[in-house]
């Protein structure tokens, strides 16, 4: 057992996490998968974890900063804070392991995960951006990327060495108190801290592959296709390795939350429309709507939302449901 692949979550997020231990089975049985569950256990759910899966909840890896840390921090910021806090205890509690990835509950594996070993065998941190090709028009992701940071942190790959420890201090030192969603400030959560990261830490690999990290902000310059062998991005010569289903709600039509249909230039691909479907029966098969449903166990700080926020999410609410019929 070389590799450690972990994701974080909160109760309510579980089918999305077991969703993707079972694509990582599916495609290499051997490594451990770790969910670190940030909640408390509920004793009323099943979490039916699966071969080399391990539950770890986030106060059982002995960080006392976690107390004030969710005293100040939203579900969201305090799923992603508390990130780099579980690299840094995995490395120690796993002293063998050279490979620790961090995946996000909602990406799906499509091919072996053993290749991310292979791009990593002479860096120590992967980072995979929002986007690769240059376009002769503004898009979508572009915008994202100017808002969310370079780089989605749905995926991140640290090697054990000097550079990727020096990450882990660095990142958590920011991450106590400003994993923060304030666009205003330049702040998203743990992401746009990775801006930086090309700039302060050497062996970092940009890795641009096509297939790596597809979601609906690169979907401008990834074309899904399928054939009896499976799925591929642009060209037969390109396999899907992972999916990343960001927004997504099987419950909804739409493929994603995260923006507007006006603001979405999706085509109707009908091997997206395939992948979404498969995903949607996968979730609902790991008991989506159960655990959609739990609050979570733990007091996280209520943000207020101020008038402004209130009108655009009422007329964002208003355009889905006049929409809800459009794939977007």
């Amino acid at each position: 057992m070389k590799s450690i692949y972990f994701t974080l979550c909160s109760n309510n997020y579980i089918p999305f996490a077991l969703s993707l231990g079972s694509s990582l089975q599916l495609n290499e049985g051997n490594s451990l998968f770790v969910i670190g569950l940030v909640d408390k256990v509920n004793s009323q759910l099943n979490y039916s974890l699966g071969r080399n899966s391990l539950l770890l909840p986030c106060f059982d890896i002995g960080c006392p900063e976690f107390e004030d840390m969710l005293s100040i921090y939203s579900i969201v910021e305090f799923n992603t804070a508390v990130k780099p806090f579980y690299f840094e205890y995995l490395f120690s509690k796993f002293s063998d392991i050279d490979y620790i990835y961090y995946l996000d509950p909602d990406l799906y594996f499509y091919g072996t995960p053993k290749l991310l070993d292979r791009f990593s065998s002479d860096f120590e941190i992967l980072l995979t951006p929002n986007l690769v090709h240059t376009a002769m028009q503004p898009t979508v992701g572009e915008f994202a990327s100017l808002r969310h940071g370079m780089f989605n942190l749905g995926f991140i790959g640290l090697k054990r060495g000097i550079e990727s420890f020096k990450l882990i201090h660095w990142w958590k030192e920011r991450l106590r108190k400003y994993c923060l969603i304030d666009k205003c400030q330049g702040i998203f959560v743990d992401q746009k801290w990775m801006d930086l990261v090309p700039l302060y830490f050497e062996k970092v690999l940009v890795v641009k592959e096509f297939g790596w990290n597809m979601a609906w902000w690169n979907l401008s310059e990834r074309n899904l296709l399928l054939n009896d062998s499976g799925f591929y991005v642009n060209t037969v010569d390109i396999p899907l390795l992972f999916f990343h289903f960001s927004g997504y709600r099987p419950v909804n039509s739409n493929l994603t939350e995260r923006i507007s249909v006006l603001d979405s230039t999706y085509p109707h691909n009908k091997a997206l429309i395939r992948l979404y479907d498969d995903y949607k029966n996968i979730l609902l098969s790991n008991g989506y709507v159960k655990f959609s449903s739990v609050q979570p166990g733990l007091k996280f700080k209520e943000k207020k939302e101020s008038k402004q926020s209130k009108v655009k999410r009422k007329i964002k609410k208003i355009i889905k449901k006049f929409f809800r019929n459009f794939i977007v």
